[in-house]
C-alpha cells in the first residue's frame, strides 16, 4: 500500500508538522468480473444487403427477397431468423436493428450460414458462410445469387396427325417477379424449341403459330413446365386450310430426309416448306379449285433435284404414301450416319455440322430414325462431324478426321449424345422447424403464406367433409378438432407478410383437401402472385409453392396416416 507525506508549517511554534496519509488503490481484479458483463452488452446495427445476379452486375430489382439470418444470442446460441422485404431499384434491402452481443461484434464468431432468395425464389444463395463483420455497417454487402433455372424443350405438332411442324413462329412472353419481356424463335426440323435463360419460378406464355394453322398457347411457370409430360409440353396446331403432304427420301438408302426444301407451285403461285424429322413437308392452300394442278420440286444440298407433278388437288389427296414420296438422288458417294442417345435409342432432330478437311461444308439433321446422310465424299477426304442437340452433351470426337476406309461399319458411323440432367428445384427438407410460421401448432398444421396485400383464404376440408375457413373457423371430425386461428388481409390491417393457419391437436386419419382461394385482388397488375403452403405433421414439414391469379382457386391434397 503506497503512502503520501505532506509537510505543514506551523506559525505558532515555528516548527513543521509532518502528516502522513495513506491512499488505497482501486482493486484491479474487479475488472475481471466486469469485462464479461461488458462483452454481453447487446449492440444494435443494420445489415445492408444488395442482391445481384451471379456472373453479372445486374441488380435483382423490385423483387420479393427472403433472408434467413443466424442471429446470435447473448450466450452464443443461434436462432435462424427469417426476414422478408422487397428490394429497391438497385436490388438493395436493409434488415434494421439487429441486436447481437458486443463480443460477437468484436470477434465475429465462427462462420455462419446465410440463406437468401430473391424474386420469389427466382434467385438463391445457400450456405454463404458470412461472418457478422463481413457486413460493413456503412455499406452494402453484395450477395450474388444464382438463377434457379433449367432449359426446357417444347414441341409443335400438327393436331391431326402429330407430325412435327418445322419453322413454326414461337412468341415467348416471360414474366419474372412482375417484369415482362418478349422473345421470338422458331421450331426446328423436329418441331422443337427451347425456353432458356429464365428462372424456374418465372412464368412464361408461349404462342405457336404457322400459316394455315390455328394458334396454340401454353401458359405456366417454368417450374410447372419442368414437371409436365411430353403431351402437356407439346403445342398442337389445328390445320385451318386444306393441306397437301409430300414425303422426301434418299433414293439410294430409302432413308427419310429432314430439312429438305420443297416448293409447291399451283395456279402460278408458289410457296416453300421444309421437311421435318419424319421427312414430311406440308404445304397449305386456300380457296383453290380441286381441279387445279399441283407441282412439287424437292431439293437438298448434295442431291439432284426431283419433281412431282401431273396431279390435281383432288387426285393428290387420294394418293397413298408411296406415290406422294419424292426420292432425291445423291450426287456422289454417300454414307448413312446415325445419332443415338445414351441408351442407344434413335435421336431425332440432332444438328450435325459436316466438316471435310477442316472446312464446314453442310449441316444435316437426323430424321425420326436418328439417321442422316453425308454425300460427296472422296476416298481422300478427312471427315469430321460435330453433333449437337439442346438438352444433350455434344459429340465432336466420334467422327473426327476419319476417311471412308475408317467409316466402313455402322458402329463407326453411330454418334451417341448423352442427356444433360436438367436442374430441378430442391424440395424443402422434411423437418419440424416452424420458426417462420405464425399461429398455433399441433399434430397437424396447415399454414398459408404470401407476400402482398391481396386477400387469399385458406380452406381445408377434413376427412368427414367439414370445411374450415373464415366463415366456419372450427370443426370436429371423429374427435379431432380443427381450428382456424389466423385470418389475414380480410378488411383492415392488411400486411405484405400475411399468414393463415389451421391446426389440429389430434387429427383424424384420412385425406385433407386444401384450397388456396383468391378472395379479393388488391394488386395493380394482374400478374400471378406467389404463395406457399406449409404442411407440418408427425413426418415433418413439407412446403408446396405455387402462383395464383385473380379469382383462382388452387386445390391440394394431404393424407394423414
Amino acid at each position: 500500500m503506497k503512502s503520501n507525506t505532506i509537510t505543514v508549517t506551523s506559525s505558532e511554534n515555528n516548527g513543521d508538522v509532518v502528516l502522513t496519509m495513506k491512499r488505497k488503490k482501486f482493486p484491479w481484479w474487479i475488472f475481471l468480473f466486469l469485462l464479461p458483463l461488458i462483452l454481453l452488452i447487446p449492440v444494435s446495427r443494420d445489415i445492408n444487403i444488395q442482391f445481384k445476379q451471379q456472373d453479372t452486375d445486374i441488380a435483382v430489382a423490385k423483387a420479393a427477397a427472403d433472408v434467413t439470418y443466424p442471429l446470435t444470442s447473448t450466450f452464443g446460441g443461434k436462432s435462424m431468423i427469417p426476414y422478408h422485404d422487397t428490394t429497391d431499384i438497385n436490388g438493395k434491402m436493409v434488415i434494421s436493428d439487429i441486436k447481437e452481443p458486443l463480443w460477437y461484434k468484436l470477434f465475429g464468431g465462427a462462420k455462419d450460414s446465410v440463406f437468401a432468395s430473391c424474386g420469389n425464389g427466382c434467385y438463391s444463395l445457400k450456405n454463404a458462410g458470412y461472418k457478422y463483420r463481413d457486413f460493413p455497417p456503412d455499406d452494402f454487402k453484395v450477395l450474388t445469387l444464382g438463377a434457379v433455372a433449367s432449359v426446357e424443350t417444347l414441341k409443335v405438332v400438327d393436331a391431326d396427325d402429330d407430325e412435327p411442324i418445322p419453322e413454326a413462329d414461337i412468341k415467348l412472353v416471360r414474366i419474372v417477379d412482375g417484369n415482362s419481356t418478349n422473345d421470338q424463335t422458331k421450331s426446328d426440323v423436329a418441331g422443337q424449341f427451347d425456353i432458356k435463360d429464365m428462372p424456374l419460378c418465372g412464368r412464361v406464355k408461349v404462342v405457336a403459330s404457322k400459316e394455315g394453322y390455328e394458334n396454340d398457347t401454353l401458359e405456366a411457370s417454368l417450374f410447372d413446365i419442368s414437371n409436365m409430360n411430353d403431351y402437356e409440353r407439346t403445342l398442337h396446331l389445328k390445320p385451318l386450310k386444306g393441306c397437301v403432304k409430300v414425303i422426301v427420301k434418299n433414293l439410294k438408302t430409302k432413308t427419310l430426309l429432314a430439312d429438305a426444301t420443297v416448293t409447291l407451285e399451283i395456279n402460278g403461285a408458289s410457296r416453300t416448306m421444309k421437311t421435318n424429322t419424319n421427312g414430311v413437308g406440308v404445304g397449305m392452300f386456300d380457296s383453290l379449285r380441286i381441279g387445279s394442278t399441283l407441282k412439287f420440286t424437292a431439293s437438298k444440298a448434295g442431291y439432284a433435284d426431283t419433281t412431282l407433278s401431273g396431279y390435281t388437288v383432288k387426285q393428290f389427296m387420294t394418293l397413298d404414301e408411296e406415290k406422294r414420296t419424292m426420292y432425291l438422288r445423291p450426287l456422289t458417294k454417300s454414307l448413312v450416319f446415325k445419332n443415338v442417345d445414351g441408351t442407344g435409342a434413335a435421336l431425332a432432330g440432332v444438328k450435325n455440322e459436316i466438316y471435310k478437311n477442316g472446312t464446314l461444308v453442310a449441316t444435316e439433321y437426323s430424321n425420326n430414325a436418328g439417321e442422316f446422310v453425308v454425300g460427296d465424299i472422296s476416298d481422300t477426304d478427312k471427315l469430321s462431324i460435330a453433333a449437337t442437340k439442346s438438352g444433350y452433351n455434344g459429340n465432336n470426337t466420334k467422327v473426327k478426321n476419319k476417311t471412308l476406309a475408317q467409316l466402313n461399319t455402322q458402329d463407326s458411323r453411330t454418334i451417341p449424345l448423352t442427356k444433360i440432367e436438367q436442374p430441378k428445384p430442391t424440395p424443402p427438407p422434411n423437418n419440424n422447424k416452424q420458426d417462420d410460421l405464425k399461429g398455433e401448432s399441433g399434430d397437424l398444421r396447415i399454414n398459408l403464406q404470401w407476400y402482398c396485400r391481396t386477400d387469399l383464404d385458406l380452406h381445408v376440408i377434413d376427412p368427414c367433409g367439414n370445411e374450415i375457413y373464415f366463415s366456419k373457423r372450427k370443426a370436429t371430425c371423429q374427435g379431432g378438432t380443427g381450428i382456424l386461428d389466423l385470418d389475414a388481409n380480410a378488411l383492415i390491417g392488411t400486411t405484405t407478410r400475411p399468414q393463415e393457419n389451421i391446426y389440429w391437436l389430434k387429427p383424424t386419419p384420412g385425406t385433407y383437401t386444401i384450397k388456396v382461394v383468391c378472395f379479393k385482388w388488391r394488386e395493380k397488375s394482374q400478374n400471378p402472385i406467389s404463395y406457399n403452403v406449409s404442411i407440418v405433421d408427425k413426418n415433418g414439414r413439407v412446403d408446396k409453392r405455387g402462383t395464383i391469379t385473380n379469382r383462382q382457386t388452387i386445390t391440394l391434397k394431404h393424407t394423414v396416416q
